[in-house]
């Protein structure tokens, strides 16, 4: 999947339907009067399957309400004085958020330090005297500066004429694109042959990052699986990935072996010691998946801890991922502060992600400051506990899983720690995009003799994905 593609200023039943069939992520409908692609009433289709934003300037909650009701809309964009707190409003209606601000210098990207937290995305358009846009381009050098962690849409005057730009244009944070004046016939009718024309071009742009991607399309009842590279022989690593692939796992992650992994359980600390007596490390780990995306497709995920990719040096470390096309890292025993300090910008700059973990003892505070500096997921850890299989989530973890969802995160939520049956893996999806699974497997695993296939199809019949 490349990058989103928005097209926005849509009016025309016919128009909206030829256009969505080219396979439109997101379609806008402006409701401000003095816009010339104003929708003066509700078209004769509405997409079915792209979502549908509206575009507001200083709208009141009940007007935008209103309109969300008859257009169904998915997503609501605000281009004027919008506060943060409308925009958490929003949010806790059950919408999408996307606060627009129009960029005429590295200034204007400070307004954007408020609404971290309270936006799904931001859009950034050319500065005019008015609101609305005026078809010219801004210097995009100026987003270099950008390092807040809300992913944007690249607005103000892409055309036909910007494809080679784009193609030169990247950006960890850069999301998609909004298509509006540039690819008219008339204002709010679209030339389909021009937007035909982006979306080839846009496929050779630079993908995506499989995390975001997974959770932007399928955000439910994800099963993520854990393993250590090395364990039970040496030279299976790849043999497992491919069998959970086929297996039907969402995600995974594969642990490199430590000598005192201090938040595992004795299962997975087991799995460790014997992969690093079959001789792993992490140069051969990185040698086995040279050549992993050549059969290979969902997200990849390395989890170990600081230690050992300290010695092997963080960007060193960040390059060879890149190289193999892993996606993301958890390294559990990195300090936020450190992450935000020396860690965050390097691997930004490779397009991995750095997945930290919350906990039960994490204040809110600490929580809301993770989801905002942070991109991909959050680790969910469902006990202040090593890892280990649990009969069930207690009240406890069930009043922290409440906590945690009342603050209206921005990232999605994977649960781990203790899962291994369906009523774990339930709980985990009923309060989070799915659940992380590793000593179960990890013993299953060992039961099968190195049979992953075998493995996770027991473990999917235990938590009731068979």
């Amino acid at each position: 999947m490349k990058r989103i593609i928005k097209v926005c200023g849509m009016t025309q039943g016919e128009n909206i339907r030829e256009v969505e069939a080219l396979g439109i992520d997101l379609m806008g409908f402006i409701f401000y009067e003095k816009s010339p692609r104003y929708v003066r009433q509700r078209p004769s289709y509405l997409p079915i399957h792209a979502g549908r934003v509206g575009v507001f300037v200083n709208a009141s909650l009940d007007v935008i309400t209103k309109q969300a009701a008859e257009f169904g809309l998915t997503h609501i964009q605000l281009h004027g004085h919008e506060s943060p707190e409308q925009c958490q409003a929003l949010q806790k209606s059950g919408f999408k958020v996307i606060k627009a601000f129009p960029i005429a210098s590295a200034e204007d990207l400070k307004l954007t330090e408020r609404y971290q937290g309270v936006c799904d995305y931001f859009l950034f358009d050319t500065k005019t005297p008015a609101y609305g846009g005026s078809g010219k381009t801004f210097d995009w050098n100026l987003l270099s500066q950008y390092q807040g962690s809300t992913p944007f849409l690249l607005s103000g005057g892409i055309g036909s004429q910007s494809i080679e730009a784009l193609q030169h244009f990247s950006h960890p944070a850069l999301a998609g694109y909004d298509l509006n004046s540039q690819f008219e016939n008339s204002p709010g009718i679209k030339d389909v042959g021009k937007v035909r024309e982006f979306i080839i071009h846009n496929s050779q742009l630079k993908k995506m990052n499989r995390i975001n991607q997974l959770f932007q399309t399928n955000p439910q009842r994800l099963l993520s699986v854990y393993f250590c590279a090395g364990h039970p022989t040496l030279n299976g690593t790849v043999q497992v990935i491919k069998d959970l692939e086929q297996g039907g796992v969402s995600l995974i992650e594969i642990g490199i072996p430590f000598s005192d992994p201090m938040a595992d359980g004795p299962v997975i600390q087991d799995a460790a010691t014997k992969a690093l007596k079959n001789g792993m490390s992490l140069r051969l780990l990185f040698s086995q998946l040279r050549d992993i995306r050549k059969e290979v497709s969902i997200p990849l995920i390395l989890m170990g801890y600081l230690n050992p990719i300290y010695q092997f040096g963080f960007e060193r470390f960040c390059q060879e991922c890149q190289a193999c096309g892993i996606d993301g890292i958890i390294i559990p025993d990195l300090p936020f502060r450190d992450y935000e300090e020396s860690y965050k910008a390097i691997a930004a700059q490779y397009d991995i992600r750095i997945i930290m973990l919350i906990t039960p003892e994490t204040s809110d505070e600490r929580v809301l400051e993770i989801d905002q500096h942070t991109d991909g997921f959050i680790y969910m850890v469902s006990s202040a506990s090593t890892t280990g299989a649990q009969c069930d989530f207690n009240a406890e973890k069930q009043a922290y899983f409440k906590r945690i969802n009342d603050l209206h995160l921005r990232n999605p939520r994977m649960v781990g720690f203790g899962i291994s049956n369906k009523q774990t893996f339930d709980a985990a999806c009923a309060n989070a995009s799915g659940g992380i699974i590793g000593s179960r497997f990890v013993t299953l695993l060992n039961t099968f003799e190195g049979d992953a296939d075998k493995a996770i199809k027991q473990l999917k019949a235990d938590i009731g994905l068979a």
